[in-house]
């Protein structure tokens, strides 16, 4: 399936049982290093550049270690093992690094995915009428289905070291898609390596998207591997009535086709976005001639239709407009994509246009590596149909303004693929490879821990919030000033989980936006913080002088206190 002028002949011999140790050499002195340069980051100390500039520089010198490793090992030897350990102990430096040097599970929305799982491993049923995520319950069902398995008392638990299993399988995932589109030789390793070291996304957290990520790579990997004829490399465009047959037995064809619809089963109920696109991409191959089952893109959409008609009806009944009056409309997912994430000082300018230059940069390679199949004689576009087909998601939604960071996600894998056919083709100037993945992995590295000064959170934040859980009665509120703390993980529909700033402009009217909220108790920690300082420009420690002005008015008491971490409740008659 495989268009083999892609791929230069692999070498027999004795090159490939080559007694080289320098790959393993340099992988062990990225490890020592790492772990050398390893030690445990206090989120309270962090500024707008976020996590990088409190590392040790002994830590960061393992990055491109490793891509030295890796690009010595490819061009010079190609062992599956040796690749494939250099691989995993790089998902591990980067996906790991924050779990690793973090003291609690970052990022809000982990923690509210937490406390969902907790609800329905409590009640064995979603909280009806309470949020849109309820209405795609299967994340959430399979994250309580495991804690109980486990015996863990709690979900959130299981948050930390999510990111380096689903970027493992991801990584995992787009290196299968390529070995099934250009064989399984460099390229298809520089595809993985290109994912790995340009997927700053952070959809990787215990989540929905993650999860369904999964297995929207595990279905086009099947996909691609059985049910996709002539190749994606191949002629311009099949015939879409009768494409050839795969190479493969009609029992192959049928598994593969069971498994992919089982896997849209999954998807169904479980992400608003990812079955959609599964769908899409299944469409593009029918509209090139490449899909053998034409039915299959039929199918994967009607089950997501289906589940958004019949089971998630609590979400749309009632606000269909809000759903639909967005299509269309460009420039709100661009005003809202990217016009309205332009704020923020300095650091957080350098942070977003470093991920800008990672997007560009894979785009680049996307582009030359379609420009060398063209030079190498294939004209056709499949590839960069599907790299370019999840764009279309903004012309239907703004979807919170992440749109483009999703269309980016999706995009990726195929980015990748083609950027592998790229590098590899730069034989003569093999440096190139190791300078490009060299830069990338260093600044995806930077801009995943950006954000860190307000998503990561302290043993001290997690603390008070389970005081405050254990201080409030069912029907009061528990909240913060603005959304940045581990908030919502357990007592989810007992208590009122909320942040002032969602009914008011915190800055500059904090006080005020407290004390509308009406909020039992106030969550007040360093992150919050820290985001308004980077975002708005707020000096340092408002956050406690707002508390201290909350407590000399009367309106509340500090009832805990932990590190840069305090709770307020509010002072009986003041409402």
């Amino acid at each position: 399936m495989t268009l083999m002028t892609v791929e230069r002949p692999v070498e027999t011999g004795s090159r490939q049982y080559t007694k080289d140790w320098r790959p393993q050499m340099l992988t062990g002195a990225a490890v020592l290093c790492w772990l050398i340069g390893f030690r445990e980051i206090d989120p309270t100390t962090l500024g707008s550049l976020g996590l990088v500039p409190a590392l040790s520089p002994l830590l960061m010198v393992a990055y491109p270690l490793l891509v030295a490793a890796f690009t010595i090992e490819l061009l010079k030897n190609r062992r599956t093992a040796v690749l494939t350990l250099i691989t995993v102990v790089a998902i591990f430096a980067v996906y790991g690094l924050q779990p690793a040097v973090e003291p609690a599970a970052r990022l809000p929305v982990a923690w509210l995915h937490s406390g969902f799982a907790n609800y329905i491993g409590a009640h064995g049923d979603v909280l009806h009428d309470f949020d849109t995520r309820f209405s795609w319950p299967g994340f959430f069902a399979l994250l309580a289905f495991l804690t109980e398995a486990s015996g863990l008392h709690d979900t959130s638990v299981l948050l930390n070291w999510a990111p380096v299993l689903l970027s493992g399988l991801a990584v995992l995932g787009v290196r299968a898609i390529a070995v099934a589109v250009v064989g399984p030789g460099r390229a298809s390793w520089i595809a993985a390596w290109i994912f790995l070291v340009a997927n700053w996304t952070e959809q990787d957290y215990a989540s929905p998207q993650g999860t369904t990520y999964i297995l929207l790579l595990a279905a086009l990997a099947i996909t691609f591997q059985h049910l996709v004829s002539p190749s994606p490399l191949a002629v311009p465009r099949a015939d879409i009535q009768r494409p050839p047959a795969p190479n493969n037995s009609a029992g192959d064809r049928l598994r593969a086709e069971g498994l992919v619809v089982l896997l849209a089963m999954a998807l169904a109920p479980t992400h608003q976005l990812t079955p959609y696109m599964l769908g899409g991409l299944l469409i593009v191959l029918v509209l090139w001639g490449r899909l053998w089952p034409r039915w299959l893109p039929v199918v994967v959409l009607a089950l997501a239709v289906g589940w958004f008609v019949l089971a998630a009806r609590e979400f749309w009944i009632g606000q269909l407009s809000v759903i639909t009056g967005s299509i269309g409309d460009l420039n709100s997912s661009v005003s809202q994509g990217i016009g309205q994430r332009f704020v923020g000082n300095a650091g957080r300018q350098a942070i977003l246009l470093t991920r800008i230059g990672i997007m560009g940069g894979a785009t680049l390679l996307a582009a030359a590596g379609f420009l060398v199949l063209r030079r190498r004689g294939s004209k056709s576009l499949v590839l960069p149909a599907l790299a370019l087909a999840s764009f279309g998601l903004a012309v239907l939604q703004p979807y919170g303004g992440e749109i483009f960071i999703r269309c980016y996600l999706f995009a990726l894998p195929f980015f990748a693929v083609l950027g592998g056919i790229a590098l590899d083709a730069l034989t003569k100037r093999s440096y190139l490879t190791g300078i490009a993945l060299g830069l990338s992995i260093l600044a995806t590295v930077a801009v995943r821990g950006g954000n860190d000064a307000y998503v990561a959170f302290t043993k001290a934040d997690v603390d008070v919030v389970q005081k405050a859980y254990d201080l409030a009665r069912d029907g009061q509120s528990i909240g913060t000033v603005v959304s940045y703390a581990p908030l919502e993980w357990q007592r989810v529909g007992d208590v009122r989980q909320v942040s002032a700033e969602d009914g008011c402009t915190v800055f500059p009217n904090g006080e005020s936006c407290v004390l509308k909220a009406k909020l039992d108790f106030l969550v007040i920690n360093h992150a919050q913080d820290a985001y308004g300082t980077v975002y708005f420009g707020a000096p340092p420690g408002w956050t406690g002088a707002l508390a201290d002005r909350l407590i000399a008015d009367g309106y509340y008491e500090r009832v805990a206190s932990e590190g840069d971490s305090q709770l307020l409740q509010r002072k009986e008659g003041k409402r």
